[in-house]
């Protein structure tokens, strides 16, 4: 670039380009294809990570008490986390780090010795056991059906080892369908594939697997639902061993040698019989052990527990009268944590819609309103505390895991109620604050978690109708939270997977909901469906998709979101090239940079950060740039680490290098800007100047 550059600012610096916006009709303001308000991408990105803070810390409240400590879930359902060969492990999925290539829809993965070892030393043998390991010897392929977490997949392991002492899982990617053709089996070992989730792809991989995927020197495992049938296969049924012997073999490993007296005996007894999940059993376990290492209460430590909770919840349910008190425990348990007012009214309208409900058919008295506060917040074991001068009063419960307790029993042990709860929580949802928003979805996806049909049905399919933004927030916040429970992850993926073809509004909302663990979990499936949308479906869903993407950028995950970016820009026209630029503008906008979340400058040097930064800088629709803090962003976001970050010195060279006439006079324009406030040093003015001019 050889022409002189433009003339010197004068007393006014050049405005901030601002991109062009449409005028919405009032009665449309709130629907789908409005695009945000034009606040700057740091207010937003700032909005946004108080919002995921937020998220965190309702799920965390749901689900903390109930989420199984490392080893004691079903083998193949253990959270995990390790980089092996380029990859995180997760639990659902893998997240790739190796540039963007394609990957397969499932990766294999050996068990460990320690895995190995731990497995063998507690296993309660079971008669579905036997029977699998005596037809792998003969056979290739053997499905093993039952209920949903009840030790399948330990058996199932179990008897691999057995067979060979080797075995390792196949797990898929996300809401993948695996593919045996992709697969690289070696003979002699033991494999184990989860098709629980997926029965109507059970004979169509296991078919190919017969054709394909198996050869006669090693063998497979394929977990299903119960009460399958089979022509490609031999099913065995799971016997789940009795939870007393896998409590005493895992205690038994656990605190060697302890002794328990008989009353702490006949508690555990009864816990026992309150659980059906091995892994529940072995969650139980692990804490009587390290009760008796401390010397301190058992009878206390199960008092702590779920179902000693849900009892208790039950029986204060019971007693709750008048109909006001159970309102409130109801609307505590949903919004915990918020404004006195907020919860002491959203109590009651719930009162008043039962009221109004059973007064049709039974006329009983009207709903008794003068009740203290202080008695209601006995009800529920909650307190109110000032939120600060002017501020009024929060209402939080003391243990918060009660709140996950009380939605359960309400839900599960008062159906009469649960119409009216529906409509109460969806009135909620679409009139309330987006603190409120938050623990509605939250709260609805608690109770997917008991019956996601039913919550499909009068929650997900009613949002997924609606035009209004604050709706598809609901349902997606709904899905996050379901996904929450190990058990549910995969349903959620494929429930998405089907919402991504869907309607607008579907797609609106598997957007947001990717933008969670979900997405964390299959990211690859992710940006397969962001990229489908944005260069298929206009503008639509472009913020939405920056928005998710901000989400999902970790430190796991930032090569193969700049890396898809850049193909969206290489191979995306027009709107790959102005999705990605709103995209890169968040990313380098994240406020507060962690090791989870790098500053685009830690990463490695890479053309993709060339191309994105260029197409920030200079893509514009209409005269106007797509994302006008661009060049504000390069400055306070990217030069500043020139002198100490050889990603942003090497990057930053071949940007200023490599640029069109149009932007080479934009960038001497804003190269000037800087020097005469003093923003950079006259060394870094004039080499910037010179790669300009040179190029």
């Amino acid at each position: 670039m050889s022409d002189s550059p433009p003339e010197e600012p004068k007393s006014n610096p050049p405005q901030q380009e601002d991109p062009e916006t449409e005028a919405v009709a009032p009665e449309e303001a709130d629907e789908i294809s409005q695009e945000p308000d034009n606040q700057s991408i740091r207010n937003e990105m700032t909005a946004s990570g108080q919002e995921w803070l937020e998220r965190k810390q309702n799920l965390d409240d749901l689900f903390a008490d109930e989420r199984p400590s490392a080893g004691t879930r079903d083998l193949i359902g253990r959270v995990r986390n390790r980089v092996k060969k380029g990859n995180i492990w997760l639990a659902q999925g893998d997240i790739h780090v190796d540039q963007g290539r394609a990957q397969p829809t499932a990766t294999i993965h050996e068990l460990t010795e320690n895995e190995t070892e731990d497995l063998r030393r507690t296993l309660v043998p079971t008669q579905s056991q036997a029977e699998t390991r005596r037809l792998l010897n003969s056979e290739r392929l053997v499905l093993l059906s039952g209920s949903a977490e009840t030790g399948k997949a330990t058996t199932a392991t179990a008897a691999l080892l057995d067979w060979c002492g080797r075995a390792s899982w196949i797990i898929p990617h996300g809401a993948s369908t695996p593919n045996p053709r992709d697969w690289k089996l070696e003979s002699g070992h033991g494999y184990l594939l989860d098709l629980v989730d997926t029965p109507d792809a059970v004979d169509r991989v296991t078919t190919n697997l017969k054709r394909a995927g198996v050869n006669a020197d090693c063998r497979m495992i394929v977990l299903v639902p119960e009460h399958i049938s089979s022509s490609v296969a031999p099913v065995i049924e799971h016997d789940a061993p009795p939870n007393t012997r896998i409590f005493a073999k895992h205690l038994s490993v656990q605190a060697s040698g302890a002794r328990l007296a008989p009353d702490d005996q006949r508690l555990l007894d009864e816990e026992l019989r309150a659980h059906s999940a091995p892994w529940q059993v072995v969650e139980l376990a692990k804490q009587v052990a390290a009760t008796l290492e401390a010397s301190t209460s058992i009878e206390i430590m199960l008092n702590r527990r779920f179902h000693r909770m849900r009892a208790k919840v039950g029986e204060d349910l019971e007693k709750r009268r008048p109909t006001l008190g159970r309102c409130f425990m109801t609307s505590i348990a949903v919004l915990h944590g918020l404004p006195e007012a907020e919860i002491s009214g959203a109590a009651l309208a719930l009162a008043e819609r039962l009221d109004e409900k059973w007064r049709r058919d039974h006329s009983p008295k009207p709903v008794q309103l003068w009740e203290k506060l202080p008695l209601w917040l006995n009800y529920v074991d909650a307190e109110a505390t000032a939120a600060g001068p002017g501020g009024g009063r929060n209402i939080r419960l003391r243990r918060p895991q009660l709140a996950a307790v009380m939605l359960r029993v309400i839900w599960e042990d008062q159906p009469t109620i649960r119409d009216s709860l529906v409509d109460w929580l969806l009135w909620l949802g679409g009139e309330g604050s987006s603190h409120t928003r938050i623990k509605v979805g939250h709260a609805v996806g608690k109770l997917a978690t008991f019956d996601f049909a039913l919550v499909n049905k009068r929650f997900l399919q009613v949002w997924s109708q609606s035009r209004r933004p604050r709706d598809h927030q609901l349902a997606a916040l709904a899905l996050e939270a379901a996904a929450e429970d190990p058990s549910m992850t995969r349903r959620v993926h494929l429930h998405l997977r089907s919402m991504i073809q869907g309607n607008d509004a579907e797609k609106a909302i598997a957007i947001r909901a990717y933008a969670s663990s979900v997405g964390l979990s299959a990211p690859d499936q992710a940006l397969a469906a962001f990229r489908t949308l944005v260069l298929t479906r206009g503008d639509k869903f472009h913020h939405e998709v920056a928005q998710s993407i901000a989400y999902l950028y970790r430190a796991d995950t930032a090569h193969t979101i700049v890396n898809n970016l850049a193909d969206w820009v290489d191979e995306g026209g027009p709107a790959g090239h102005r999705s990605a630029a709103l995209a890169f503008g968040r990313l380098t906008a994240l406020s507060v940079p962690t090791p989870e979340r790098p500053h685009l400058s830690r990463l490695d040097p890479h053309p993709s950060l060339v191309t994105l930064w260029r197409n920030a800088l200079s893509y514009e629709e209409k005269g106007r740039l797509v994302v006008p803090e661009s060049w504000d962003l390069l400055l306070s976001e990217w030069l500043r680490y020139y002198d100490e970050r050889p990603t942003v010195r090497e990057i930053t060279d071949q940007i200023f290098s490599l640029t069109d006439r149009r932007n080479a006079k934009r960038a001497l324009l804003y190269l000037r800007l800087w020097r005469h406030h003093g923003e950079i040093s006259e060394d870094l003015h004039h080499h910037l100047r010179q790669l300009v001019h040179r190029s």
